[in-house]
C-alpha cells in the first residue's frame, strides 16, 4: 500500500485526509507516518480554537458598522486556515509533543508485551 505523503495544503482538503485514514492500517512506518499527520491536524485545531476565542473575546470591541454574518463566516475561514498554516511550520510544538508522547506508549506497550 502507498502513503501519499504531501502534507495537507488546506482544512479543507478531504483527499489527504482520506490518505491518512488508508495510512492508518498500513505498515508501521506508514502509521507513524500517518500519525505525525494527524498530530499536525490536531495542532492546527487547536490553533483554530485558540483563535476563536481571541476572537470571541475581542467581539465587545467590534462595531456594527462594519459586522455582517459573511464576514464572521470568512473571517472564521481564515482562522482556520492561519491555525493550519502555523501547524505545518511547526510553530508550536504541540504536534511534537503527541507525537513524542505516542512513541513513548508505544514503546512502553511493545516492552510489556
Amino acid at each position: 500500500m502507498s502513503f501519499n505523503s504531501t502534507s495537507m495544503q488546506s482544512t479543507y482538503d478531504f483527499a489527504s485526509m482520506s490518505a491518512l485514514k488508508k495510512g492508518s492500517t498500513g505498515s508501521s512506518a506508514e502509521r507513524a507516518q500517518a500519525g505525525e499527520k494527524v498530530a499536525a491536524e490536531f495542532e492546527a485545531e487547536f490553533l483554530r480554537l485558540v483563535t476563536s476565542s481571541m476572537q470571541k473575546a475581542s467581539e465587545p470591541f467590534k462595531s456594527d458598522l462594519f459586522s455582517s454574518n459573511s464576514s464572521d463566516f470568512y473571517q472564521d475561514m481564515f482562522y482556520s486556515e492561519l491555525g493550519h498554516f502555523l501547524a505545518q511550520k511547526k510553530s508550536i510544538g504541540v504536534a511534537d509533543f503527541v507525537v513524542n508522547s505516542l512513541t513513548k506508549q508505544n514503546q512502553i506497550g511493545s516492552d510489556e508485551a
